[in-house]
């Protein structure tokens, strides 16, 4: 049994593994002034974007917005890296004091668009986004497609863990058909990850599938952050019971408090 030592914003275990709160990207949504709220709510790590660094990626964010009314941010790829900042500026001036990490969740088709991001020294964690599923995005073969074209994937991760300099984390769903999911995490642990984000989305169910997320976590040894419905603290415990080193919470973040779930 794991024994916890409660501190004021993390949990630290007997093996030495930290337990982090994290805000999980919402496209259109995590911006500076979203997200700034939680760092006075217990969250180590904030998520902003998802974004669209190419040009496919941003035609398809174009299209959530006009055919499906979904949100997104209308930022042009060149423009990114300023952007951020300026997000950036606003979650740590709103909250001096605060010292977790910042991580921007970002949709490419291909490796190249990340080097934008490089040389941003505000960014922490560049998380590549193998999890969208908007048919947008599909049809440009970047979120979750990414997951049934390991090649590609394993491009972007050869990319960024050998140029970025930063953390890097990968975002995944689970449970997306024709996918071993086994056989793709052995892919991303076989690159210099720092973080396995794991969207354990069980299809048709109002609630993560615990199972797939206990077998990931059982078949890898990079830090895994829980995500999937995550409402209360008793999701939250769950989430931990069944292997996740840390938890994510994304849409229970829309009502603005999520220091219960946390704490």
């Amino acid at each position: 049994m794991i024994k916890f030592i409660k501190t004021p914003t993390i949990f630290l275990t007997i093996k030495d593994v930290l337990i982090m709160n994290v805000l999980s990207a919402m496209a259109g949504i995590n911006d500076g002034e979203f997200c700034k709220k939680f760092t006075k709510q217990g969250v180590d790590i904030i998520t902003l974007g998802g974004f669209n660094m190419d040009v496919p990626t941003f035609k398809a964010g174009l299209e959530n917005i006009s055919k499906y009314d979904r949100k997104e941010f209308f930022t042009c790829p060149h423009h990114i890296s300023e952007d951020l900042s300026q997000f950036i500026d606003i979650i740590r001036g709103y909250n001096p004091k605060w010292n977790g990490k910042i991580s921007v969740n970002l949709r490419a088709t291909t490796p190249e668009p990340f080097a934008l991001l490089y040389k941003n020294e505000d960014i922490d964690i560049l998380e590549i986004n193998a999890h969208c599923r908007q048919a947008p995005m599909i049809e440009a073969k970047t979120g979750q497609v990414l997951l049934t074209n390991p090649d590609i994937l394993g491009d972007m991760l050869e990319e960024v863990t050998t140029n970025s300099g930063k953390e890097i984390s990968v975002k995944i769903r689970s449970n997306v058909e024709g996918v071993n999911i086994l056989e793709i995490i052995e892919l991303i642990e076989s690159y210099n990850v720092d973080y396995l984000h794991v969207d354990a989305m069980n299809p048709g169910v109002d609630e993560a599938d615990y199972d797939i997320l206990n077998r990931i976590c059982g078949k890898t040894s990079i830090h895994v952050i829980g995500n999937n419905s995550v409402r209360t603290r008793e999701d939250y415990l769950k989430m931990i019971d069944n292997g996740a080193d840390s938890v994510s919470v994304a849409r229970a973040a829309l009502e603005g408090d999520i220091d219960h779930i946390f704490m």
